[in-house]
């Protein structure tokens, strides 16, 4: 028997529910495709198989409900929004509000907003999808991360065999995204874009890999379709080491990443404001410092002027028969005045730090010769004290080292002035030992013990504070700013060094610091400083000073014509032009900081004029490249102010060995000017044969040195024209050529290692070479008892 025939309302009925599981069919995200939604080299394809079975049981919870405006997927709520909103349009609106920045910056603004808005949208889904769904292993949370991608409507992933996901720094990921929904919103647009534009792609992929490794991430798009590449390629990484990477894939993809512009690497946030805050920091610190600077160079120039004339005339006021009244109002005014010049020098010295600016010098030097000379130094003190100075170094240090001799005697003087100063009976040890040595460097510890004061344990701490002293009482008593210290422990950090100190209150303090040093090759004696009254001025007889302060002329012209020089003054350097136009001096000394026409622009007119006459700057400014500024003006040597006449007259004995009285007429003469054996005479007292034997090394050597140097400076090897032109520098100074075309080789070094064009070099190749083949062929025909 059939069965009866279902009626109208039954088969409605029956089609209405049809409809009905035909939508909820239409929903299930699990039947839309059988293939994969991510790309994967084959050893990640079994979590990334794993991942989509979760991930498309996740997605197949979908609930729609327009009656509600409800989107629904695993109870979590989702909206759908047209994708160009996200990139083309939100960009274009970013650039149009920011015209004013600019093009690029204005495009900029609106990366950093989409990246870290979908960074944070990257971290919170993945933390919500890894908990709804366990997931617990970093790779497991991962692979999760671009299948979801892909169902949510991104980007197809294609991740690249070259990645490597380790939850440490050297985490990468390499890959691909060929349908991305941002690159696509310009392409559909027909619209070519100049900067990659998937930047919500590389916020979202990032922040849920950083959820998922727990390290910071951040990813930059390489190649973009928007921009007319072939693909959307990205690499993630660690920050700190994006740029790493990108070196990497430019010179393992030379053909495609040839002309790779940088990158704008995004952080993450706070990154903008933080960059701009350190950008207005930055510009108020220059100000600020160059502020201060141009103070203290002004107000130490002000404070040295006069400082030094009464020092001077202090010195020579005690030179004259006094009372014994009047010699203690002269002592007082001396011993204030250089406490007053040790202040000054501190603060520069504290500038010079704080701006990055102090110079250590790399030259080499006797430690023993140094230590002895420090020891001469502070003996009277000591001996007026009635304390015993004790000084001894190791025997092993038998060699030269290369250093900074001069802020190696600072630190001395600084650490031995206190111990002289806080000790009142017993004495003060200094010793210096090898520390540690091997073939080319010597660790060299240096002590300074005394049985002074001694500080409190609780002290210590700060003792290396700036403007910090052990006690009030202390500085009531011995006077001192408490930047002695601190200046000395900045000073051997900068040479690689450290310092520590050890005290017991009322028995004595110990300061030791340690400092590595280079062997010099070089290991003849360095010269030492006569006594000024063991002087020989040869040939200088008269000295023009140059000079707009009135007493900086009374006390250099009294200290010369005392020493029997005759002196010639002018008050700026237009009238030093007109004298030198009308008569010939022997040296000059050159203020800088004068009306009318200054020191810098006098010595350009008188070398314009071939007046070769050596010109001793004498200035108050002491800030770093003071020095450096003088002699490439084409001064011949540097003088600060305030200066003791022990000091000037050093200057001009050290000119004088060099001085031909003729200089001034004769000059481009066929003569080596400065050719001299005094250095070597004095150094081996006057041991005639290793004289003899160095000069045959040099006229052996430096022919084929100088061959070198051109030769490197042809092939613009700039190393080899540094090594070249140093060896030659170290050369010509035992033989009195130094003061000739030092300068000019010290020039040639610095231009190497700026890696300065070799046509900036060469001007100076022409005066070494012909200086250099004059004192060979001068050497060959001189007499070992020649002056």
């Amino acid at each position: 028997m059939s069965k009866p025939l279902p009626t109208i309302d039954q088969l409605t009925e029956k089609i209405a529910a049809l409809e009905r599981e035909n939508a909820a069919l239409r929903r299930d995200f699990t039947l839309l495709s059988a293939k994969h939604a991510v790309k994967v080299p084959d050893s990640f394809k079994p979590f990334f198989d794993a991942a989509q079975q979760t991930v498309s049981a996740y997605f197949s919870k979908l609930k729609m409900d327009p009656s509600c405006g409800t989107i629904e997927i695993n109870d979590q709520r989702y909206v759908l929004v047209r994708a160009s909103a996200f990139s083309k349009g939100f960009l274009e609106t970013i650039q149009h509000l920011y015209a004013d920045k600019g093009e690029s910056e204005a495009f900029s603004i609106g990366q950093n907003f989409l990246f870290d808005y979908a960074h944070v949208i990257g971290m919170h889904d993945a933390r919500d999808f890894h908990q709804k769904m366990q997931l617990t292993d970093p790779i497991s949370k991962l692979s999760a991360g671009p299948v979801h991608f892909a169902y949510s409507g991104w980007a197809f992933v294609d991740i690249s065999p070259e990645s490597n996901p380790t939850p440490d720094d050297n985490f990468c990921l390499i890959y691909e995204h060929p349908y991305s929904f941002e690159a696509d919103s310009w392409k559909q647009n027909g619209a070519v874009s100049k900067e990659p534009v998937c930047i919500m792609n590389a916020g979202y992929s990032s922040g849920w890999c950083e959820e998922s490794f727990g390290i910071p991430l951040t990813a930059v798009e390489v190649s973009c379709i928007a921009k007319g590449d072939d693909c959307c390629r990205f690499i993630m990484s660690p920050p700190h080491k994006i740029q790493e990477h990108l070196e990497r894939l430019k010179a393992k993809h030379p053909a495609h990443y040839s002309n790779m512009q940088p990158y704008n690497i995004p952080t993450f946030f706070e990154r903008k404001k933080v960059e701009e805050e350190m950008e207005r920091s930055r510009m108020l610190a220059e100000e600020s410092a160059k502020t201060k600077a141009d103070f203290i160079a002004n107000m130490s120039h002000e404070l040295r002027t006069p400082l030094g004339a009464i020092l001077g005339f202090a010195d020579l006021l005690q030179k004259t028969e006094l009372g014994d009244i009047q010699r203690e109002y002269t002592e007082a005014i001396n011993t204030s005045g250089k406490s007053l010049l040790s202040i000054i020098n501190d603060i520069l010295d504290l500038s010079k730090l704080d701006a990055g600016k102090f110079i250590i010098e790399s030259v080499p030097f006797s430690v023993p010769e140094l230590m002895h000379s420090v020891q001469v130094m502070f003996a009277s003190k000591a001996a007026a004290k009635g304390i015993r100075l004790s000084c001894s170094v190791d025997m092993a240090i038998n060699y030269l080292v290369t250093g900074d001799p001069m802020r190696l005697t600072q630190i001395l003087v600084n650490l031995i002035g206190n111990a002289v100063k806080f000790t009142e009976s017993g004495g003060i040890y200094v010793n210096c030992i090898v520390e540690r040595e091997e073939e080319t460097q010597v660790q060299l510890c240096f002590s300074v013990r005394d049985t002074g004061i001694g500080i409190d344990a609780g002290k210590l701490n700060h003792i290396f504070d700036r403007f910090t002293q052990a006690d009030t009482d202390i500085t009531r008593k011995y006077g001192g700013t408490g930047l002695g210290l601190a200046i000395t422990k900045q000073l051997i950090e900068l040479q690689g060094g450290q310092i520590s100190v050890s005290s017991h209150k009322g028995k004595g303090t110990e300061f030791q610091f340690i400092i590595p040093y280079v062997k010099s090759a070089d290991q003849l004696s360095m010269p030492v400083l006569e006594p000024a009254a063991s002087h020989q001025f040869h040939s200088i007889k008269k000295i023009l000073i140059v000079e707009d302060n009135l007493m900086n002329q009374k006390l250099a012209s009294i200290i010369l014509q005392n020493n029997g020089f005759e002196v010639i003054i002018a008050r700026n350097g237009k009238k030093a032009v007109e004298v030198l136009g009308r008569q010939t001096v022997d040296l000059i000394l050159m203020d800088i900081q004068m009306p009318v026409m200054d020191g810098y622009k006098t010595t350009k007119a008188l070398r314009e004029l071939n007046i070769t006459t050596p010109i001793i700057a004498t200035t108050a400014h002491a800030l770093s490249g003071e020095k450096e500024k003088c002699l490439q003006a084409g001064m011949n040597d540097y003088l600060p102010k305030p200066f003791r006449e022990t000091d000037l007259l050093n200057k001009i004995a050290a000119w004088a060995k060099h001085h031909k009285p003729d200089a001034q007429a004769t000059a481009g003469g066929k003569d080596a000017p400065g050719l001299s054996l005094n250095f070597l005479m004095a150094q081996t007292k006057n041991n005639k044969r290793f004289v003899l034997e160095m000069i045959d090394i040099f006229r052996k050597q430096n022919p084929k040195d100088i061959s070198a140097l051109k030769k490197a400076v042809e092939k613009a090897d700039y190393t080899s024209i540094y090594k070249t032109a140093h060896t030659i520098r170290n050369g010509i100074g035992f033989f009195g050529l130094t003061q000739v075309i030092g300068e000019d080789l010290l020039q040639i070094e610095n231009g190497a290692l700026a890696n300065e064009p070799v046509d900036n070099i060469r001007p100076y190749i022409d005066k070494i070479d012909g200086v250099c083949r004059e004192a060979v062929a001068r050497l060959g025909n001189m007499n070992v008892d020649e002056d």
